[in-house]
């Protein structure tokens, strides 16, 4: 079972180590001197027996040096995914990239086909939740969750373009970008229907301008989740700021004014200390008692 397990990890290194030589070879780099080792390997049915398990290692360490930024994993991934025959493969290189061309196809056709409704128009769009009802509402936020989402496939296909590009493409972050595809949805939601003041140019009196703008913003809110967190969040900082505030500061003038009483009793202990000290110094010398007694009178006040 160990040997088994052993074999299949040389399988896989030695499956990254030819991924990598071929990426070289279609980048026109040069190639570790050792790759030759790899030329002679015998593949099939899952026989690597030929190298040291030092040399396949040694071998791997160079070619992934030779090969960075790109990772050994991604570029296997692209290896492995080009050498499957589908359809499919027409929408991207890799599963994530073809499921998102998927999904941004859906929510286009859906976009094209709920704005040609006419209850779909300048009015509605610009209607609050509360202001709005049934079938017309309906299809005014299908209308803004197309958007959003255009907005957030956007997104996530330019970032995970450039991954593969760079050859740094890690499968196991699939999950994040389905996260920001929920949140760039719901950001470019919430903005469109919630806040429809802030996306109004109320300058513009030309209702087509304003019929854009509002999907415009909800597209914006697809695109970057993190828009509708910054505002969300400025706007709890300010409530914070409104309801704490005061409270604060009238519990900061009171610790103050404790402070500096306690302050003004250690200043008091201080003087007293210092006179009675002065006061059995000169108690010897002072024959009538005068400075002793004028002394007194200060402690006494």
């Amino acid at each position: 079972m160990e040997t088994n397990n052993f074999e299949n990890i040389e399988n896989f290194l030695l499956e990254e180590c030819a991924a990598m030589v071929k990426y070289l070879a279609g980048e026109g780099l040069l190639m570790p001197s050792d790759v030759t080792k790899l030329m002679n390997q015998n593949l099939e049915n899952g026989k690597s027996l030929k190298l040291e398990n030092k040399e396949i290692l040694e071998l791997h360490n160079h070619l992934s040096a030779k090969v960075y930024p790109a990772q050994p994993k991604a570029i296997s991934l692209l290896y492995r995914e080009a050498q499957k025959k589908s359809l499919f493969r027409l929408f991207g290189p890799v599963g994530l990239i073809r499921r998102l061309m998927l999904t941004t196809i859906l929510s286009l056709a859906c976009f094209i086909i709920v704005g040609l409704s006419p209850s779909v128009n300048s009015d509605s769009v610009l209607k609050g939740i509360l202001d709005d009802h049934g079938w017309e509402l309906l299809l005014n936020i299908i209308f803004f969750l197309s958007a959003a989402a255009l907005g957030a496939c956007f997104s996530n296909l330019f970032q995970a373009n450039k991954y593969i590009i760079q050859g740094n493409y890690d499968p196991k972050y699939e999950s994040s970008y389905w996260i920001r595809f929920v949140l760039g949805l719901i950001a470019g939601l919430m903005l469109a229907i919630l806040f429809p003041d802030l996306v109004t140019l109320e300058t513009q009196q030309n209702s087509d301008i304003r019929f854009f703008t509002v999907p415009l913003i909800a597209m914006l809110g697809g695109f970057s989740a993190s828009l509708f967190y910054r505002i969300m969040n400025r706007m709890v900082v300010t409530v914070e700021t409104l309801l704490v505030g005061q409270t604060s500061k009238e519990e900061d003038g009171k610790t103050s004014e404790i402070k500096k009483k306690e302050q003004s009793v250690i200043d008091k202990k201080q003087i007293v200390e210092e006179l009675l000290s002065l006061k059995s110094q000169v108690k010897e010398g002072d024959v009538d008692g005068k400075i002793s007694k004028t002394i007194d009178n200060i402690l006494m006040n």
